[in-house]
C-alpha cells in the first residue's frame, strides 16, 4: 500500500468548468460496469476514512448482486475506484489517480445537502432517459446504520438510485403536499369509475398494507375521499409483488423494475401519478431501460453469472498541462496571436495555482516542444512566460501538436490535460482526426479554446471525445472570454475544501485611451476573506491617478506595484458592500486593462456561494429540434440550492454580424428545468441562423429575495418507521429557515457548442409539453390551471390549445389526440386562438375556465388532456392526463335556493396532478350549452372557498338564460 507523500498545493476550484451527464468513460463491457467512479469530498473528515472505505466496498459489492438479479442478469459493478481527495494526507491508497476527479464522479460521498438531510439522493436535472450527473451519499449515511435504516437497505438504496443516475429514470411513488405527483390517487381501473383511493406506486402485483397518520399513528382523515397531507401507505413487510425498486424498494421482495410486458394483473399502471409516469409519458421503467445502450438492440444478454467487484483506492494528484498552442500565420488575422500572448501569459503569471505542473508546445505546420513539464512556483512563472512570443509560422498541424503532448510531454504522466489554442484550419498532416484515436487511448482530457470564426472546427470534436470541454472566443472580444477559457483547464487540479475556493466576484476586460476607468463590484455576505484585487495591462503604464480601490464606507486603498505592470491590492477581510476601483490614464496613454477580483467565503464556516454551468446536448449527442441544447447553471451554498436568483444566459452566434441571444434561465419545473427550487436553472436554446460554434456565458445575480434553502425539520415519523422521501417536482423549503443571500454577482464561462450542419429554414421547435396541467370541478364546470409553454419549445407564446375531456384514455394520447371526434374537445384551436388571455408567454400561470354542455356523471372516470400549437401549427406532445372522479356526497345541511339542487365532491388525480374541490351547490344546471368563462366574468359570480369546502353561487344575470 501506498502513503500520500507531502504536497502543498494552493487549490483553486473553477467555477466556469462544465458539469458532465454521468456517461464519461464508465462503460457496460461483457454486463459489467467498469471505471466507476466513488469519490469522497476534500470537505469529508479524514478520520472516518478507512470506515468510509469499507462502507463503500460492502454498499457496492452487494447492491452488485442486486442489479445482476434486476436487470435479469445483464448488469453488475464490475470495476470501481475509489477516489480519495489529495487533502488527505495519512490514509493508504493503492495508486494515484490517471484521469479521475470529483466533479466527473458517478457516486460522491460529500456532506449533507439541508434539503435532503442523510437521504441518499441522485442529482438529476435532466428529462427522460437522459442520465443524472452524480448521486450523492453522506458519510453519516454509510457509517450510521440506525440512520441508514431509514431509507431501507443501503445495497438497495444504490440500485435505486443508480437506476435514476444511468439511465434516466424516475421514483415510482408520490410526495406529501406534491402537485404533480401524490402519494394518493383516484383508482380508475374500474370499469364504472372510481373503484378506490390507491397509493402512488408500480407493482406487478397489489401491495398490502394500511394508511396510517404519520403525525400520530392513527388513521389517517380525508379530506373530499382522499386521505390528508399526514396520511402515509404503510406497506406490510412481506408482499407478493416482485416490483418495483424505483418503488417500495426497501420491500424484502421487492428485487426488479416495473415492466409493461408483464403478465400480472397488476402490470405498469400509466395512469398512477409518480414522477416516472409524468417524466417518461407512462412508460414503466424497463420500457425506459431498454432503449439505453446499455440495453438496446440486445446488447449485454443476459449472463450465467457475475464477478466479484473489484475495488481500487485511488488518490487524486495536481494536474499536468501540456499548452498547445498555435503559432501558424493564420493567427496574425484580428490580432489573435496577440491577445493569445497577452491572455496565456498572464494564465501564467497570475491564475495557474503554485503546484501543479506545466509545458508548452508551439505549432505550426509541425511542433515542437518550447518547454518541458516544469513545476509551478513563484521563481517558474517568469521565465514559463517568457516562452510565450509572437513569432509565426507557415502551415497548421494541430495533430502535430498533439503528437508532442501525448509522446513527449504528458507521457507517463497522472491527471494529463491538453490545452489547445488555435485560431486556424488545419492544412498539414497529422490533422485532428489522424490523432484522435490515440489522444482517446491514452487517457488525456483535452480542453480547447477556438479564437475566431476560422479555427478549425474538429476543435469541438477533440474535446467532446477526451471528456473535456470546448471554448469559442470571437474575434471581437477584447480578450476577457479567452482569459475565461483559458481556465478550463483548471477544471481538473483537485478541489480543496470549498471554505478555501477562490471565488470570482468581477472581471473587466478592455482596452483604454486618455481616460478615467472607474467601475464598481458586490462583496456579498457569503464572501469577503482573503479579497484579491489584481490589475494588470499590457506594459508598464505611468498612471495620472494610480489604480484603487474605494471601500462601501468611502474610504481608499491605492493598489501597488512592483514593475507598473501587475497591481494589486490584498484585504484579509472585505467590507459587505458595494467597491469602487478607479484609474487615470495620462493624457498621450493607452493600454490594455485586465482586472481581476477573488475572495474566500467571509469566515471558515460560511461557505461562498458557488455557480456552476453546463451545456446538454441530450442523451445521444445535439439532434435538432429532437434533442436541442439546453443551458444550465447551478447556484448553491455548499450544497444548498440558492432559490429566486436571476440567472441569464448569454449565447454568442457563430456570425459577428449577428447579436448575442439572452436567456433568462428558470428554476420553476416547466420546459427544460424538471425540478422547482433546487438550485439548478435551465433554458432551452431554440436560435440556431446557421452552422458553426455557439459559445454561452452565464451571469447570475441575488437580491433581496433570493434565499438559501436551508431545509425543514423533518419527523423522521418514530411510529411509522418509515420517512418523508425527497424531493418530487417542487423542492420544499421553509422561508423562515432560509437565509437571504442579499446582492451578489457570478459570471460563469460556459463553454461552447458547435452546428455542423445547415439547418432547414422555417420553424424547428414545438410547443414544449404541458406537465402540471390541474382541474377542479363542479358538475357543470371545469376550472383548469398549467404553466404556458412557448412557441419554441419553452420560449414565446403559443398560438392556441385544444382541450379535450373524454371516458376513454386512449383519446389523450399523442397519436389518437387529433383524430378524435369533436365529442370530447372542451376547447378547439380556432376558439383558444382568439382568447389573449390565454396566449401567455411561457413560464406563466394559465387559469380557464369552462362551462360543460352536460354535467359529468357521478362515479364516473373522466380524463382531461391539453395540447398546444404554435403559430405553424407545430404541436406539443399532450398534457399529463388529469383524471376527473365525480362522487355523490349528501347535501350541505343548509343548502342555497335553488331549483337544481345537487351536492358534489368532485375528486380530481392527475399523473401529474391531485386536487381536491369540496361541495358545490349546482345552481346553474339551466346551462345546457358549453360555454368560456374567464376568472373576470361576470355572467357567473362564483366564488370557490377551498378551505372551507364549499362554494356558492350568485345568480345568474338575465343574459346568461
Amino acid at each position: 500500500m501506498l502513503l500520500p507523500s507531502a504536497v502543498t498545493t494552493v487549490v483553486i476550484i473553477l467555477l466556469s468548468v462544465g458539469v458532465r451527464l454521468s456517461e464519461g468513460r464508465l462503460e457496460l463491457v461483457n454486463n459489467g460496469y467498469e471505471d466507476l467512479v466513488v469519490a469522497i469530498s476534500p470537505s469529508v473528515n479524514e478520520s472516518d476514512a478507512m470506515d468510509i472505505i469499507e462502507a463503500i466496498k460492502r454498499t457496492v459489492s452487494e447492491a452488485s448482486a442486486i442489479l445482476f438479479k434486476a436487470t435479469h442478469q445483464r448488469a453488475f459493478f464490475k470495476d470501481v475506484k475509489i477516489l480519495l481527495p489529495m487533502t488527505w494526507a495519512s490514509t493508504t491508497y493503492d495508486q494515484i489517480a490517471f484521469n479521475q476527479h470529483f466533479q466527473s464522479s458517478d457516486i460522491r460521498v460529500d456532506v449533507s445537502n439541508a434539503v435532503y438531510g442523510d437521504q441518499p439522493y441522485t442529482d438529476q436535472p435532466g428529462g427522460c432517459g437522459v442520465p443524472g450527473r452524480y448521486i450523492h451519499l453522506t458519510p453519516d449515511y454509510l457509517l450510521n446504520n440506525e440512520e441508514a435504516a431509514w431509507w431501507g437497505p443501503r445495497p438497495k438504496t444504490l440500485v435505486h438510485e443508480w437506476a435514476k443516475l444511468r439511465w434516466g429514470v424516475f421514483a415510482e411513488i408520490g410526495y406529501p403536499n406534491d402537485p404533480t405527483s401524490p402519494p394518493f390517487f383516484w383508482n380508475s381501473s374500474g370499469v364504472n369509475g372510481a373503484e378506490n383511493v390507491s397509493p402512488t406506486y408500480c407493482a406487478n402485483r397489489e401491495l398490502s398494507g394500511e394508511l396510517r397518520d404519520a403525525l400520530t399513528n392513527t388513521s389517517c382523515s380525508y379530506a373530499d375521499g382522499l386521505p390528508d397531507a399526514n396520511c402515509r401507505f404503510f406497506p406490510n413487510t412481506t408482499q407478493e409483488a416482485s416490483s418495483s425498486l424505483m418503488g417500495y424498494y426497501h420491500i424484502d421482495n421487492i428485487v426488479e423494475f416495473c415492466d409493461s410486458d408483464s403478465a400480472s394483473d397488476f402490470s405498469h399502471d400509466a395512469l398512477a401519478p409518480s414522477r416516472h409516469n409524468l417524466m417518461c409519458e407512462g412508460r414503466s421503467a424497463w420500457d425506459v431501460m431498454g432503449l439505453h445502450p446499455d440495453f438496446d438492440g440486445g446488447a449485454n444478454p443476459p449472463a450465467t453469472s457475475s464477478s466479484p467487484t473489484k475495488f481500487t483506492v485511488l488518490r487524486q494528484e495536481v494536474v499536468k498541462i501540456a499548452l498547445v498552442l498555435d503559432y501558424s500565420f493564420g493567427m496574425s488575422n484580428a490580432q489573435r496571436i496577440q491577445k493569445l500572448q497577452r491572455a496565456v501569459k498572464r494564465w501564467i503569471l497570475y491564475e495557474a495555482p503554485d503546484g501543479i505542473y506545466l509545458g508548452i508546445i508551439k505549432f505550426w505546420g509541425s511542433a515542437f516542444r518550447s518547454a518541458q513539464l516544469t513545476e509551478i512556483t513563484g521563481q517558474s512563472r517568469r521565465n514559463l512566460a517568457s516562452h510565450i512570443d509572437t513569432l509565426l509560422n507557415s502551415g497548421t498541424s494541430i495533430g502535430a501538436g498533439l503528437q508532442v503532448a501525448i509522446y513527449d510531454v504528458l507521457k507517463n504522466q497522472n491527471n494529463p490535460v491538453i490545452l489547445v489554442v488555435s485560431g486556424s484550419p488545419e492544412n498539414e498532416y497529422p490533422y485532428i482526426d489522424d490523432m484522435l484515436s490515440k489522444v482517446v487511448q491514452s487517457g488525456v482530457r483535452v480542453v480547447t479554446v477556438a479564437l475566431g470564426n476560422e479555427a478549425e472546427i474538429k476543435l469541438q470534436t477533440l474535446a467532446s471525445a477526451t471528456g473535456g470541454k470546448a471554448f469559442a472566443v470571437s474575434d471581437d472580444d477584447e480578450g476577457g472570454a479567452l482569459d475565461e477559457a483559458l481556465l478550463g483547464a483548471l477544471a481538473y487540479q483537485p478541489e480543496g475544501s470549498l471554505k478555501d475556493v477562490q471565488v470570482k466576484l468581477h472581471g473587466f476586460t478592455r482596452h483604454a485611451e486618455n481616460e478615467t476607468v472607474t467601475e464598481s463590484f458586490t462583496v456579498d455576505a457569503s464572501v469577503g476573506r482573503k479579497l484579491e484585487f489584481r490589475l494588470d495591462t499590457d506594459r508598464a503604464v505611468a498612471f495620472s491617478e494610480r489604480p484603487h480601490l474605494i471601500r462601501p464606507s468611502g474610504t481608499r486603498i491605492n493598489a501597488i506595484s512592483a514593475d507598473g505592470v501587475l497591481w494589486a491590492v490584498s484585504l484579509p477581510v472585505a467590507e459587505v458592500g458595494s467597491w469602487i476601483w478607479s484609474l487615470t490614464l495620462p493624457a498621450s496613454g493607452n493600454c490594455y486593462i485586465r482586472v481581476s477580483v477573488t475572495a474566500k467565503g467571509r469566515e471558515p464556516e460560511i461557505l461562498p456561494i458557488l455557480s456552476r454551468a453546463w451545456l446538454s446536448v441530450g442523451p445521444y449527442g445535439v439532434d435538432i429540434p429532437n434533442n436541442p441544447v439546453i443551458v444550465y447553471a447551478e447556484i448553491k451554498q455548499g450544497n444548498n440550492p440558492v432559490v429566486d436568483a436571476r440567472v441569464r444566459a448569454t449565447v454568442t452566434q457563430p456570425s459577428e454580424d449577428l447579436d448575442a441571444v439572452e436567456l433568462d434561465l428558470l428554476d420553476n419545473g416547466q420546459g427544460a428545468d424538471t425540478q422547482a427550487g433546487d438550485g439548478v436553472y435551465s433554458r432551452y436554446y431554440t436560435v440556431y441562423p446557421g452552422a458553426g460554434r455557439y459559445s454561452v456565458e452565464v451571469q447570475v445575480w441575488g437580491d433581496g429575495y433570493t434565499f438559501v434553502n436551508n431545509g425543514s425539520e423533518k419527523s423522521k415519523q418514530q411510529f411509522l418507521k418509515t420517512p418523508t422521501y425527497c424531493c418530487g417536482s417542487v423542492v420544499p423549503s421553509v422561508p423562515e429557515r432560509g437565509v437571504s443571500t442579499g446582492n451578489f454577482s457570478r459570471t460563469v464561462a460556459v463553454g461552447s457548442f458547435q452546428v455542423l450542419a445547415t439547418l432547414p429554414a422555417g420553424d424547428l421547435f414545438p410547443p414544449s409539453r404541458v406537465t402540471d396541467l390541474q382541474v377542479s370541478a363542479a358538475p357543470l364546470f371545469l376550472d383548469l390551471t398549467w404553466t404556458a409553454p412557448g412557441d419554441d419549445l419553452d420560449a414565446g407564446a403559443v398560438a392556441g390549445y385544444a382541450i379535450r375531456l373524454s371516458e376513454n384514455r386512449t383519446d389523450l394520447e399523442d397519436d389518437s389526440f387529433d383524430t378524435r371526434g369533436n365529442e370530447t374537445l372542451l376547447l378547439t384551436l380556432e376558439e383558444s386562438a382568439n382568447m389573449t388571455e390565454l396566449l401567455l408567454e411561457a413560464g406563466q400561470k394559465i387559469t380557464l375556465n369552462l362551462t360543460l354542455e352536460d354535467e359529468l356523471e357521478s362515479n364516473r372516470t373522466y380524463f382531461v388532456g391539453i395540447r398546444a400549437v404554435d403559430d405553424v401549427g407545430l404541436v406539443s406532445a399532450v398534457s399529463n392526463p388529469v383524471v376527473v372522479v365525480s362522487l355523490e356526497y349528501p347535501p350541505p345541511s343548509t343548502p342555497p335556493s335553488s331549483p337544481h339542487l345537487q351536492a358534489w365532491a368532485i375528486v380530481l388525480m392527475a399523473s401529474a396532478s391531485l386536487v381536491a374541490v369540496g361541495m358545490v351547490a349546482g345552481c346553474v344546471a339551466y346551462a345546457r350549452k358549453r360555454r368560456l368563462r374567464t376568472a373576470t366574468d361576470s355572467i357567473y359570480p362564483v366564488a370557490f372557498r377551498y378551505a372551507e369546502k364549499d362554494v356558492w353561487c350568485g345568480p345568474p344575470s338575465p343574459s346568461a338564460a
